[in-house]
């Protein structure tokens, strides 16, 4: 594992991230982990850090177009069409 060492970080920048931290019940260092995990995630998981970064609304309208016959590989905005049957448009 690597590690990172980041100078000239504005004092107000560090206590919002760790008053964040305090409120997840995680250190400094491990809510900046996890931020940058959710922000970087490894190119193989590519396709689960898109479906993990979807609204629960976009989400939905995935599984039923996946349900419908979409394949798994395709995860995109609905088309202008579907987006007024879903509630979106």
């Amino acid at each position: 594992m690597g590690s990172v060492t980041i100078r000239n970080l504005d004092d107000a920048v560090k206590q919002s991230a760790r008053l964040e931290a305090a409120r997840n019940g995680r250190s400094l260092e491990a809510e900046l982990r996890a931020l940058l995990e959710r922000s970087y995630p490894p190119a193989a998981n590519d396709r689960a850090a898109q479906v993990r970064a979807m609204s629960s609304d976009a989400f939905v309208d995935h599984l039923i177009r996946t349900a419908n016959g979409a394949t798994l590989d395709v995860i995109d905005r609905p088309h202008d069409d579907e987006a007024e049957v879903f509630g979106a448009g």
